[in-house]
């Protein structure tokens, strides 16, 4: 109408002004995304996982050997000799001072190496340094094994594979000395030596006593690998390492890669508002009307994707007018050849321009479509929930406790007869019936402007909204309820879908052979409180009212009465007449909820009479044609608001289906009950009798308000109406 809002935008819709937020990327697009990279280069490194914790090395090779041979020979299985040459074997493998002094000529040494050995000691969690001394006595080396060793080593050329180098004397002392240096750091007591604890001229600038005495990412610890866990806790052999060499390489590649990445940045940002403005600014604007449209109407959402298609067609459209046209002109100059070459173009830029906007065309259609979810899942009675949690700003919290507000509406109440038996035959089918029936039920009473609400499987809640409306409106849209409900009804009946059930063997088996889906509907006109039901963790968006009780009721007595269609006074009363004079009067009866006695009244349909009808088609059913079949519906639906449409001759009167299934309710039979049932309501229950017989059998089957009626008159009360007989009596359930 012309009071809502344009549901689709073009591009020239934005051209008007500038967004806040375009301004605000623009001049800070720069100093984030350099901000944003400087943060993925210190952070990046927290996720990084060494290779080393994983693949064993020499260093933790060594160090097992070594404390298998220290523990063999504590254990008399092997000699000293064996201990003491794996430990010098390791220490010199691993020379801290051939490693910061470089390797001669093409030789490989430990300088080609980035961490060396500085430390070895015992370590453990509860251990005192009393007893860690137990362990370091026997584990100190003899001061002529590595004078031999060393001496040996420094004999070494370019003729091996790996020339280890010396030690200093200094170093040979510390190595050969006592293990009494005591450390206590990261919830451990360490207890050994140190190669670096004094300094050494032209080799150590700085004494390192303690492995803590080097920053944690200088240093590193390797240890046995073979240990169970509580044999680690409880005490092991412990060498660390000196990786400052590494740390050094480490900070001039990341200097160097910062520079690099700076440069990088300083030039792109050159480009940022250009690609801004044309691959992110124009998006989110049309993001942001759309989400500001489902804030002021959730509902609207529903159109956003008809419009959006409708939008891209007409680009489409308006593309390929404008080639048809140049070609001709260019050909009409016989330049086809350009004409070629100007498609090609104009086909592959607009591929990439494609490719590059997709990212954000996906958000643009996944907004559109939660939009739609949301209307889908909320309905009308949501609506409210969906609008006053997004009209909130103060926080990202949804807040579903929404209160509730009163509404002025027609009820119904529609069930699926024989659904617990169609669930035990039809198993995990049923999920496919039940949607065969809520694809008709919904489709229907959309169509007559009403909003399906809940479904509880073989139940479903539908409100027509009567607030804001006009007499004449309200009284059209009572009809428009009835008249969903009789063609819901012959809808059922003549799908040849819904058909194939008959045939089902397992319902035949167990409902008969003259077995069809079938459903019953009650309708009540009064308040109900809109709102959501729930709480924090689950909400459904429904309705609340004694009202709706009293609809349910309504299509509970419908087995009662053997009908499809049972509708209060109140519903029936605010039809036209020229509905209501094809609706009969067949009880009054108290009902919970109901403060005085309600009439109810029954739209006479004889549903085995539906012939089944073929729609047989080879459409496609496309994007294309499920939008056609969209803007049709529109169509239909708003028609049915206009003069142009006849509710009760055209959907009624005229429908050889309804037709059909009030053939045999003639006005003789009519006329024949009324006065069956006047006589009931004053108390003449004899001549009530005589007539409801007459139209008990009158139709060719049983009649089913008369049989009802003459049920009760006959018991208790023998067909004599109680002293106090006003014609009313509760509702029989």
């Amino acid at each position: 109408t012309a009071n809502e809002r344009p549901l689709c935008f073009s591009e020239t819709d934005h051209e008007g002004g500038e967004s806040a937020v375009g301004k605000k990327l623009v001049a800070l697009t720069t100093r984030r995304v350099i901000i944003l990279v400087l943060v993925m280069l210190m952070v990046m490194p927290v996720f990084i996982v060494s290779n080393s914790h994983t693949d064993l090395t020499s260093a933790a090779f060594g160090a097992s050997v070594v404390f298998d041979n220290y523990r063999h020979m504590m254990d008399g299985i092997a000699n000293r000799s064996l201990y003491e040459e794996s430990m010098l074997k390791y220490f010199y493998y691993h020379n801290w001072f051939s490693g910061h002094g470089g390797c001669d000529g093409d030789t490989f040494c430990p300088a080609v190496f980035l961490s060396h050995a500085f430390w070895v000691g015992f370590a453990g969690r509860s251990k005192t340094y009393d007893e860690l001394r137990n362990y370091t006595a026997e584990a100190r080396l003899q001061k002529d094994v590595v004078v031999a060793w060393d001496a040996a080593v420094a004999q070494q050329d370019a003729d091996y594979a790996y020339v280890m180098g010396s030690f200093p004397l200094e170093a040979q002392d510390k190595l050969s000395s006592e293990w009494d240096i005591e450390c206590q750091f990261g919830g451990w007591s360490h207890l050994g030596q140190s190669l670096l604890s004094t300094l050494l001229q032209d080799a150590v600038s700085y004494a390192v006593r303690c492995p803590d005495d080097l920053r944690p990412q200088e240093r590193f610890r390797i240890r046995p690998s073979l240990l169970t866990e509580q044999e680690f806790d409880d005490w092991h052999l412990a060498f660390f390492f000196d990786a400052r060499p590494f740390v050094r390489v480490e900070s001039q590649n990341n200097m160097m890669l910062t520079g690099f990445i700076c440069l990088v940045l300083c030039v792109a940002s050159l480009q940022f508002s250009k690609d801004a403005n044309a691959l992110v600014l124009r998006p989110v604007e049309r993001m942001i009307e759309k989400v500001n449209l489902i804030r002021d109407n959730p509902l609207a959402a529903m159109k956003m994707a008809d419009d959006e298609f409708k939008g891209e067609e007409i680009k489409k459209f308006k593309a390929n007018t404008n080639r048809e046209k140049r070609s001709i002109w260019l050909e009409k100059y016989h330049l086809s050849f350009l004409s070629r070459m100007l498609n090609w173009f104009s086909t592959s830029g607009s591929s990439s321009a494609d490719n590059a906007m997709m990212e954000t065309a996906v958000l643009e259609k996944t907004i559109i479509k939660l939009g739609s979810l949301l209307a889908l899942g909320f309905g009308e009675a949501g609506a409210s929930i969906v609008a006053d949690n997004m009209q909130g700003l103060d926080s990202a919290g949804v807040n579903a406790m929404v209160p509730g507000s009163r509404v002025d509406c027609i009820i119904g109440s529609a069930c699926i007869r024989d659904f617990s038996t169609a669930t035990e035959v039809l198993q995990g089918k049923v999920m496919t019936f039940v949607n065969q029936i809520a694809e008709i039920v919904h489709g229907l009473v959309c169509e007559f402007h009403g909003a399906p609400n809940k479904n509880t499987g073989d139940r479903f809640l539908l409100i027509w909204r009567l607030g804001g409306l006009s007499y004449e409106q309200q009284t059209r849209l009572a009809d428009m309820a009835v008249v969903s409900c009789v063609r819901i009804l012959g809808c059922t009946h003549s799908n040849k879908t819904l058909a194939e059930y008959r045939g089902h063997p397992g319902l035949i088996q167990r409902l008969g052979a003259h077995c069809r889906v079938n459903l019953s509907f009650g309708l009540h006109r009064g308040w109900a409180i809109e709102g959501a039901v729930g709480s924090e963790f689950k909400i459904d968006a429904s309705y609340l009212s004694p009202n709706v009780s009293i609809a349910e009721t309504l299509e509970f007595a419908t087995k009662v009465y053997q009908v499809s269609i049972l509708a209060s006074q109140d519903c029936v009363s605010l039809c036209s007449k020229a509905l209501a004079r094809q609706c009969r009067l067949i009880d009054k009866v108290n009902m919970k909820g109901s403060k005085v006695p309600l009439s109810l009244y029954v739209y006479d349909v004889e549903t085995g009479r539906v012939p089944v009808h073929d729609y047989s088609s080879t459409l496609e059913w496309s994007v294309r044609q499920r939008f056609k079949a969209r803007q049709l519906f529109e169509v239909e639906k708003t028609k049915k608001w206009t003069s142009e449409v006849n509710i009760v001759d055209d959907f009624i009167n005229d429908s050889v289906d309804v037709r059909a299934m009030r053939k045999l309710y003639t006005t003789e039979f009519l006329q024949l009950f009324n006065m069956g049932y006047q006589n009931y309501s004053e108390g003449e229950w004899r001549v009530a009798r005589r007539l409801l017989k007459a139209t008990q059998d009158m139709l060719g089957f049983q009649d089913g308000p008369s049989t009802a009626l003459l049920a009760f008159m006959e018991t208790p009360y023998q067909f004599e109406a109680p002293p106090k007989w006003m014609g009313v009596r509760d509702v029989p359930l």
